[in-house]
This record gives structure tokens, C-alpha cells and sequence, in this order.
């Protein structure tokens, strides 16, 4: 049968957002004319076709809106001293999203491993991964949105489309440092020249209940959807003139039970953070402070430096996503992968085990891959950020508020790993022994302390410390 004459544009159009991005041959064969008629008529549609490749191998792909927005989207970063820097450009496509550096001859290095050709990205960038709002305050900002952006306010049903729509509206004050769009950026440069006031150190009694009652919007305190502990964000004055960023934890009521433990845990977070940053892990010493019958755990935002530079951070979810391979929730063994890719380096792969196993020795069992994260560089290898949320939550009250009776149980370490799992080991005795005399503990967990201090000493026992 000969080929049509003719070739309706709509037809390739059609095509188009039904496949995804195709080659002009594959386009050819699907609508039954020959390649050269395929090539014209792409010309002609204009600027809704894009051009992934430049070689006869290149794929041609369909711009799609992003609801009632536009099909690109700038990307800045925001640098140490607070200004904005064009970074990237993306895309939305049908069947996926194209990437575009705004620096061509020198992208990060990592862009290769992470991009297709002419940029194409099937998934949302991994660099965004982690800024759709999430855990407890992800919630609390969902709740806050526009009606009119039309989103959920659970962040976790979100697809890409839905968080993009969040970012180019709501994105300025995002987890590391970019920012999509021209609303937030604005709205974040408007800030910069009149810089909220910080909030003083003796204020803080009167101030953080009343943060916790804007936050706080449905169910009370430590019933948070998956255990997440309630928190909140300040800009805090330590000294004058210096309003530092900081994230807030905050417990219940110290008069009940739920309230008690998490006092407890967060002292402990606090002991093990401050052993984690001797070693050389944590980015500063979190404080404790007690006001209006709540305890709350003060810590610097390692993201944030000084009152208006940032820095860019990736959890391993997202890279993991991107760059791993196979079905696990084990830290070390998704590290395993990365460092087989080059992607990390040997020391970085050396502080995962050992926060892994400190982890493993302080019973926390909350390890889960969105609480470790590297800094978003655009060189290679990925660098570790500081440790967070790190305590022990084999003790924290079940998601109904039970407290339920747990004992510490430790995995012994592999031959391979046995030298690093030793200082873990020595690091996770002086946390027990630590938790055990602290005055601002309760008796009960000061018991179980001593009892998990115990086992960590008989296991460095049996493999050999001295």
C-alpha cells in the first residue's frame, strides 16, 4: 500500500502524549508516512516540540502544562551569603520532564548518570525528591496551602505535578537550597532586604507554647501520623544581631506518660548528637530547654548558614531511587551500591556503617532512608551531611500513645565490619552511661539505660575491645 500523501499534524501530536518521546522513525511507522514528511511536520508544530539529542538517534517530546502554570520552570540555588543563582530549567513533558542546565559546558558532574539524552528525566529529578513537604511540619504547611492551588493536604499523596504546583507557588523556605519559580524567588529576595526579626532567648517561654498551638492543628501531641515528633521552625537569637535558624521538638505535656518518654527521647537525642558531633558526625551540640510543662530540643539547622545562606542536601531516598539498585531499607547495603558507582567515596561509606551501627546500638529503629542525607554538590563523590534524628526509638510510644515494653536486641557485627563496630560500640557506652546519670531522665528510663549500657559492654567484651 503507498504511503499517504499527507500527514495530519494532530496525528503526531496525538502520538506524542500517548508514547512519550519517540524518534522520528518510530513516529513514521506509527503513522504510516515516511521520515522525511515526520521531520517536516515537527518543524512545523514549533516550540511545543522539543528535541532531546542532537544525532539521528534524537527523540522528539511533547511540552505539557503543569495545570493552569506553565510547561518550564526555573531552578536557583541560593548560596552561603544569601544570593540567588540560575542553576537549571525544567521541563514538563508528556511521558516524563527535560532538564537543561543553565550552565551547558559545565553541568554537575553527576548530570550524566542521572539524565538521558538532551536531559530527559522519566521521574521527577532526584534534587527535588526531597522538598515536597514531608513528616510532621509537611502536614502542618499542607494544611496552611492556598485553596485555590487545589492540593491535599496529606503531602504524600502528592504526585509531581501536585508538588511542582506547591514549589512554584509556596517554595521559598524549602529544605537545602533551590527554588523553582519566579513567585518564590521573589518572595524570598523581599524577605532578604527586610529580614524577619529573630525571636530572643528570654522570650522563648512565651513564645513556644504559642508556636505549638499553630502547629498543633488536629490531635494532640504525640499521636502524629507514624510516631513523627511534633516540631516547629524559629528564627532564634543567640547573640546580637545573629538570628539563627533553628528546628524546635517539642513533647507533650511532662505530666503524662507520652509526654514523660519524649522527654526522655529527646534528651537522649540530645547526649547522642552531642557524642555524634565529637566524633566528627553531627553538625553542633543540640540544647534542652523546659518551659510551660513541656520539654523541647533545640537544634541548628545544618541546611541553613547564618541568617540567610544556604546549602544543598539529598536524602539517601533520593538517591537511592536514582542510583540504586535492588529492594532495601538497609542503609549500608544501599551505600554498598553507591560507593560500587563511585558515587561515595571510602569514608563516606565508612560514617554510614558507623552511624548504622551506633544506631543499631542505641536501639534506633527509625533508620529509614530519609533520615540520612548528603550534600547536594555539583561534584562528585556525594558528601555526608551531619547526623539527625538520632535516638533511641525502640522506646517511643506506640501511634495510639502506649507505651509498650521493648528490649534492646543488637545484631553482632560482620568479621568485615568488626574495627568500625567497635568505636559505634564505644561511642554507644558512653551514650548509655551518659542517659543512665542524667539528672533531667526519668528513674524508669535511667533503668532501662543502665540495662541496654550493660549488654553494649558485654558485646564490646566478646569482640574484643580492650
Amino acid at each position: 500500500m503507498p504511503l499517504p500523501r499527507k500527514l495530519d499534524p494532530a496525528s503526531l501530536t496525538l502520538q506524542l502524549q500517548a508514547q512519550g518521546p519517540m524518534t522520528a522513525q518510530t513516529l513514521a511507522a506509527a503513522t504510516g508516512v515516511d521520515r522525511s514528511r515526520v521531520s517536516r511536520a515537527l518543524t512545523g508544530l514549533g516550540a511545543p516540540i522539543v528535541r532531546l539529542g542532537v544525532t539521528r538517534g534524537a527523540r522528539y517530546a511533547l511540552r505539557r502544562r503543569v495545570r493552569s502554570l506553565n510547561d518550564t520552570f526555573p531552578i536557583r540555588r541560593i548560596d552561603a551569603q544569601g544570593r540567588a543563582h540560575d542553576w537549571a530549567e525544567l521541563t514538563a513533558l508528556h511521558g516524563g520532564w527535560q532538564v537543561t542546565w543553565a550552565s551547558a559546558t559545565n553541568p554537575p558532574t553527576w548530570s550524566d548518570r542521572m539524565l538521558g539524552l538532551g536531559g530527559w528525566s522519566e521521574g521527577f529529578p532526584f534534587f527535588l525528591g526531597d522538598v515536597r513537604p514531608q513528616g510532621y511540619l509537611g502536614r502542618a504547611v499542607a494544611r496552611r496551602l492556598p485553596v485555590a492551588l487545589g492540593l491535599g493536604t496529606d503531602p504524600r499523596d502528592w504526585g509531581d505535578d501536585a508538588t511542582l504546583v506547591f514549589l512554584a507557588s509556596e517554595g521559598d523556605d524549602l529544605p537545602g537550597d533551590l527554588i523553582v519559580g519566579d513567585v518564590p524567588l521573589t518572595r524570598y529576595q523581599t524577605q532578604r532586604l527586610a529580614p524577619s526579626v529573630g525571636l530572643a532567648e528570654d522570650a522563648r517561654a512565651e513564645h513556644y507554647p504559642a508556636l505549638i498551638r499553630e502547629t498543633q492543628a488536629e490531635g494532640p501531641v504525640g499521636s502524629s501520623v507514624e510516631g513523627e515528633q511534633p516540631k516547629f521552625l524559629v528564627r532564634l537569637n543567640r547573640s546580637a544581631g545573629d538570628a539563627q535558624p533553628i528546628i524546635v521538638k517539642f513533647t507533650d505535656t511532662l505530666a503524662s506518660p507520652t509526654g514523660r518518654r519524649w522527654a526522655d527521647l529527646l534528651v537522649a537525642e540530645a547526649l547522642a548528637l552531642t557524642i555524634l558531633h565529637a566524633a566528627g558526625e553531627a553538625h553542633a551540640t543540640p540544647r534542652i530547654y523546659d518551659a510551660a510543662d513541656r520539654r523541647f530540643l533545640e537544634m541548628e539547622r545544618f541546611d541553613r548558614v547564618g541568617e540567610q545562606g544556604r546549602r544543598g542536601v539529598v536524602s539517601l531516598r533520593a538517591l537511592h531511587e536514582t542510583f540504586g539498585a535492588g529492594d532495601t531499607n538497609d542503609w549500608s547495603v544501599a551505600a554498598d551500591e553507591l560507593r560500587r558507582q563511585e558515587l561515595i567515596s571510602p569514608e563516606t561509606h565508612r560514617s554510614i556503617r558507623l552511624r548504622q551501627a551506633f544506631g543499631d546500638l542505641i536501639g534506633n529503629t527509625d533508620m529509614h532512608f530519609g533520615n540520612l542525607a548528603f550534600w547536594l554538590d555539583d561534584t562528585l563523590p556525594f558528601r555526608l551531611a551531619p547526623a539527625y534524628d538520632v535516638l533511641p526509638m525502640l522506646w517511643a510510644p506506640a501511634a495510639g500513645g502506649e507505651l509498650v515494653p521493648r528490649t534492646l536486641n543488637v545484631r553482632p557485627p560482620l568479621p568485615a565490619h568488626e574495627a568500625d563496630w567497635l568505636i559505634a560500640a564505644g561511642w554507644a557506652e558512653e551514650f548509655w552511661a551518659r542517659v543512665a546519670a542524667d539528672v533531667r531522665v526519668s528513674p524508669e528510663f535511667a533503668e532501662r539505660a543502665r540495662a541496654a549500657g550493660a549488654l553494649v559492654v558485654r558485646m564490646r567484651a566478646q569482640f574484643g575491645a580492650s
